[in-house]
């Protein structure tokens, strides 16, 4: 049980710098409603689980050929870098109830997505992952097998849904107090830095192809 609490942990601290993610997750919050919002999260959650447990445990199974993960990089800075120009020229609307209920928000599933391609198309996500597993096997806390690798994976995701439910709900709870320009002030910045985000992921990208 080692194994799965220092996961939860981990899992928990490493979610709380401000990211694209966590913007992401609260701007989705802001826009549509809570399962929207955590379904982002849980799909980052699952990637989580996966990433670590390849990196743990080496499983071949989940391994992709090179040319499979440039293309799923390619597809991810795209997306980031379209739905973040919607967000800089994001518009508050101002809804009456009725119109708020006849509003079509996408699926949860697509939301779920989201979160799995965001999480793929980041080029950093490997490396950190990669040197924070070194970190855990260097402490020596639990006995290596598959069952605590499994466990630790496990508590990571868990330790990163706890946080995003956490924040969730914190949000909301003060939602209602924030004023009405705030939330196309937050939407435009969150825009930004998503774009930012897709164009440092662009640099990476173009530095693996030129290689």
């Amino acid at each position: 049980m080692i194994a799965l609490g220092l996961g939860i942990i981990i899992g928990f601290l490493m979610c709380i710098p401000v990211g694209p993610i966590n913007v992401w997750v609260i701007n989705t919050l802001i826009k549509h409603n809570f399962r929207s919002a955590f379904s982002i999260a849980l799909g980052g959650a699952l990637m989580d689980f996966i990433y670590f447990m390849v990196i743990l445990s080496g499983l071949s199974f989940f391994r992709f050929s090179p040319t499979t993960v440039l293309v799923f990089k390619v597809i991810g800075v795209l997306f980031l870098l379209v739905f973040g120009m919607r967000e800089i020229f994001y518009r508050s609307e101002v809804l009456t109830e009725q119109e708020k209920a006849l509003k079509k928000i996408p699926h949860s599933s697509s939301f779920f997505l989201m979160g799995i391609l965001i999480y793929t198309s980041n080029p950093t996500l490997i490396a950190t992952m990669t040197g924070l597993a070194a970190m855990i096997k260097s402490w020596g806390l639990f006995h290596e097998g598959l069952f605590n690798h499994t466990l630790l994976s496990l508590g990571l995701a868990v330790g990163s849904t706890l946080w995003f439910f956490i924040l969730l709900k914190g949000v909301m709870k003060y939602q209602s107090r924030i004023p009405a320009k705030f939330f196309t002030f937050f939407a435009r910045s969150s825009g930004i830095l998503i774009v930012l985000f897709s164009l440092y992921m662009a640099i990476n990208v173009y530095k693996e192809i030129s290689l």
